[in-house]
């Protein structure tokens, strides 16, 4: 079972052709996410020759699947990470995101150089309050985020939107944060890999993995790559990867969790500037430049039943989408155009796995973005190109996957 989204179908179909030889890489990369197409393009640049293999298509997952916002910082609120992480930590992940994001601007401005459209634009983006609790978090997090020396600003409900200002009590202005259409943004990054020497194939699942001393083999069913690495891009299937590694632990520590979205047509005098994120992360919506709404999320009221690996839409939150727009915007004649599905992989700490598989010499990963990949994805793969080359890198540590020992019972 499954769905398109929007984007995908915006996107069309892409044009890689499965693996049915065996070959010979420097690198093979699991996965044609944003994750993967980033970490082929970083050591392709670097001179490397990496191999992806993708079970589908090129952002055929979460990351073609998302809101296509590109936010700062983790999930929660700057004030709930100093506290769950402390000041320091939370500070790092702060500005590894901003790094993340600034590396985005860059790769959508050389895109659009070369005539690529990717749907970038740099508008800000709102945090908004569905209850008081929330509200008084906000507050606590921008004078938090301006004290850390971050850009943010206290909005009042006044100054929300004029039809969200029923429902919402106030928010925080984000004015780096921003937006991408982001199957586009994703094979964008391909093309960006394949021209400095990457290789994609597309319906190539993994069966089998190999490691030795020598390499790894990662064997296709038409074919095999041999390479000196193998790095796991495959965010929500970690666990799926792992038992293919005697690493079934990934599978403990990386829950696959449906987010479900939907579109509707274009429609006129609704008035959001920039994405919107509210309730805890919860709902988030944006309007696309040809007027369509994008809207997500409201998986809290299914927690139990959106656990898994299912794309498809369903009763249980597809309502609650469509009541946003038909009752919380006040658009009862809004036709909805698209609804879909993308699986998250929420970590058992929140915080993505990003480094060197416990136990394995030559197996990396990177994932668990815990519903926040746009924001670590792009960093997470200059990470792993360091590592891979046996370069040092300042935030290694940050996410590194062995805080989750195998043995432990998360």
């Amino acid at each position: 079972m499954g769905s398109v989204s929007y984007w995908q179908s915006e996107a069309g179909a892409t044009a890689a052709s499965p693996l049915r030889e065996r070959i010979t890489a420097d690198v093979v990369i699991v996965g044609a996410g944003i994750t993967g197409v980033a970490l082929a393009l970083w050591l392709a640049r670097a001179g490397l020759r990496p191999v992806v293999l993708e079970a589908r298509e090129t952002a055929a997952g979460a990351s073609g699947r998302n809101g296509g916002f590109l936010l700062g910082g983790t999930a929660e609120a700057y004030a709930t990470a100093r506290e769950r992480y402390g000041a320091e930590r939370a500070r790092r992940i702060w500005a590894y995101s901003a790094g993340n994001n600034a590396q985005a601007v860059e790769l959508a401005g050389e895109l659009r150089e070369r005539g690529v459209t990717t749907g970038f634009a740099r508008n800000g983006s709102l945090r908004i309050a569905l209850a008081e609790a929330e509200l008084e978090e906000i507050r606590r997090s921008v004078a938090l985020l301006v004290e850390d020396g971050w850009k943010a600003e206290l909005l009042d409900r006044a100054a929300l939107p004029e039809r969200l200002r029923a429902t919402y009590l106030g928010a925080s202005y984000h004015p780096l944060d921003a937006e991408i259409q982001p199957a586009r943004f994703v094979r964008g990054i391909t093309a960006l890999a394949a021209e400095a020497g990457a290789l994609f194939y597309d319906h190539s699942p993994v069966t089998a993995i190999v490691e030795d001393a020598d390499g790894v083999q990662v064997t296709t069913p038409e074919g095999a790559v041999i390479a000196a690495t193998l790095a796991l891009a495959t965010n929500a299937w970690l666990g799926e990867s792992g038992a293919l590694l005697d690493a079934g632990w990934l599978a403990r520590v990386i829950a696959p969790t449906r987010g479900q979205m939907l579109t509707t047509t274009p429609v006129t005098n609704v008035g959001f500037p920039c994405p919107c994120y509210a309730d805890e992360g919860y709902q988030y919506w944006r309007q696309l430049p040809d007027g369509r709404l994008a809207v997500g999320g409201w998986r809290n009221h299914a927690v139990a039943r959106e656990v898994g690996l299912d794309e498809t839409p369903n009763e249980t939150v597809q309502p609650h989408l469509e009541r946003f727009v038909r009752e919380t915007l006040g658009l009862p004649d809004a036709r909805i155009e698209h609804r879909w599905a993308g699986i998250m992989a929420f970590s058992a700490d929140g915080l993505p796995l990003v480094g060197k598989l416990p136990d394995h010499e030559r197996i990396y990963l990177a994932g668990g973005y815990s519903g926040h990949g746009n924001a670590y994805a792009i960093s997470a793969a200059r990470v792993l190109t360091a590592l891979i080359q046996g370069e040092a890198h300042p935030d290694a540590d940050l996410f590194d996957p062995a805080r989750f020992a195998p043995n432990d019972q998360v």
